[in-house]
């Protein structure tokens, strides 16, 4: 099988210095070159100086085979796929191991949370917009495995979310796990503190709960918008940017990782 994936390398890249690594997933229907620049991770790179990695998905439209939903149709490990993605880069430019990332948006936020768990032991931290860690079912719920080693994790869900549900109370096409239990299932995980600390902002739409104290330093945060629906907050569209306030993704999710390096 043939895959596609885009790769940016900053500018200024300089072969002796080992950079950070971002692999971003798009949601269903989207795709790698549209993803990379409504997100603004691919500005984001170049400013900042991570490598971008933003692969395509499966099917018609393209979507990703998370284990508890197959929105490619093609039953392929795309898990294991975006390990391949992250062996063949890893031989093209220096990236430095200790600063593998992952991050997407609805299908695509689902498969980083199910890469953070599987590939626990190469992925320093995730970073989840409008997604879940899984699906209830009559035996309680289908979720991602457990990491074998602590993944740091930042979610960031509207409450108007019609596609992915915010939580039980939720109107939206797919029913999942809600983002409070997502949250506090990566905190688990983690060995973090069972009670957040949360901040509100100054016009209370947008609510921060971390989870602190986890093994090896990881960290479980939370970013519930109170007027945020199934969107990639701070995106770039035709018109411009997303209208929500308050909130651009792609600077939380940056500063997010690159204070949360692997440690063993």
């Amino acid at each position: 099988m043939t895959r596609h994936y885009i790769l940016r390398v900053p500018r200024a890249y300089d072969a002796t210095r080992r950079l950070p690594l971002v692999v971003l997933l798009h949601g269903w229907t989207g795709s790698a070159q549209t993803f990379e620049a409504y997100s603004r991770m691919a500005e984001k790179g170049e400013k900042e100086g991570f490598i971008l990695v933003t692969p395509d998905g499966l099917g018609q439209p393209q979507g990703w085979n998370v284990g508890f939903l197959d929105l490619s149709g093609k039953h392929a490990d795309d898990v294991g796929f975006v390990g391949h993605v992250i062996d063949q880069v890893e031989t093209e430019v220096g990236v430095d191991p200790d600063r593998v990332y992952v991050a997407g948006f609805s299908n695509g936020a689902m498969l980083a949370h199910l890469a953070g768990a599987r590939l626990s032991d190469r992925i320093a931290a995730i970073g989840a917009v409008a997604g879940t860690v899984g699906l209830p079912n009559a035996d309680g719920q289908k979720a991602i495995p457990a990491p074998a080693s602590p993944v740091s994790a930042m979610l960031i869900h509207g409450k108007k979310d019609s596609m992915v549900a915010y939580d039980k109370s939720a109107s939206a096409l797919l029913a999942g796990i809600g983002a409070e239990e997502s949250a506090q299932w990566w905190a688990g995980q983690d060995g973090c503190a069972k009670t957040p600390c949360q901040t509100m902002s100054a016009n209370g739409n947008v609510a921060t709960e971390t989870f602190s104290g986890g093994r090896l330093g990881a960290e479980v945060i939370l970013v519930s918008i109170a007027n945020g629906v199934h969107a990639w907050p701070g995106g770039l569209t035709r018109p411009g940017h997303e209208s929500t306030p308050d909130v651009d993704a792609a600077d939380l999710l940056w500063q997010f990782f690159k204070s949360h390096p692997k440690r063993r």
